[in-house]
């Protein structure tokens, strides 16, 4: 299970049980600082090498590496996604370029975020 929060400063994104040991990942915090674009769909290259968590079908959790940098994906239904370009955001060593994140409703999620990042 996956849940985004957001709070003040930061997206929180949170994986819990299965998704979570598939991610390899239980937590990242996105600072508004990073995001650079939001959108409410799926937006990632066709061809990452995924090099940390699992891809079965439509399934796609943790750390995959494109020409461009790293992408953090989480989701099942590639048509329930928000991306997230980022600049300057590192896990780790790691410079991540976007993350993707399947949430209930990625219109609503996309344009919250949109006005956070609008807020001085």
């Amino acid at each position: 299970m996956r849940r985004v929060a957001l709070n003040d400063e930061s997206v929180e994104i949170v994986l819990t049980g299965l998704t979570m040991l598939e991610a390899l990942t239980s937590r990242i915090v996105i600072p508004y600082r990073h995001i650079e674009t939001v959108w409410a769909r799926l937006r990632v290259p066709p061809r990452l090498l995924r090099l940390g968590g699992t891809s079965i079908g439509p399934i796609h959790e943790g750390h995959y590496l494109g020409d461009d940098g790293w992408y953090f994906l989480s989701y099942e239904n590639p048509d329930r996604v928000i991306t997230l370009d980022l600049r300057d955001f590192r896990l780790g060593r790691h410079l991540y370029c976007a993350a993707a994140i399947e949430v209930d409703d990625p219109l609503t999620m996309a344009s919250a975020i949109k006005e956070r990042l609008e807020t001085p």
